[in-house]
């Protein structure tokens, strides 16, 4: 019976094909998304945007923390990273800049 699985989609998967979908349709808008339930929050989901801007494909994205180590550089900010750690490990929200480094 064709559609017959139809309704067996887990919510939080519906959630977030909803939250990519949305941002997809902005142009302009380059984004992760990362599991808040597994330590070092690892990242589940990186925007083709996102792959352009900092030169790294989606593989070498995938299942690395949110906090984005691998693209700290010499300049990048140690007091904005304690920050972000700070944030994250007590599940609060805050807004700040933080310098990244593309691949290349």
């Amino acid at each position: 019976m064709p559609g017959g699985r139809r309704g067996l989609v887990a919510p939080q998967n519906t959630f977030l094909e909803n939250i990519i979908r949305r941002s997809n349709s902005q142009p302009d808008s380059s984004f992760l998304l990362a599991n808040a339930q597994i330590v070092d929050f690892p990242i589940v989901y990186c925007n083709e945007s996102f792959c352009k801007i900092s030169g790294y494909n989606r593989a070498e994205v995938m299942q690395k923390s949110c906090r984005c180590g691998f693209m700290y550089g010499e300049l990048t900010d140690k007091e904005t990273v304690a920050r972000l750690e700070y944030t994250l490990e007590n599940q609060q929200q805050d807004q700040f800049e933080i310098l990244l480094y593309k691949k290349n």
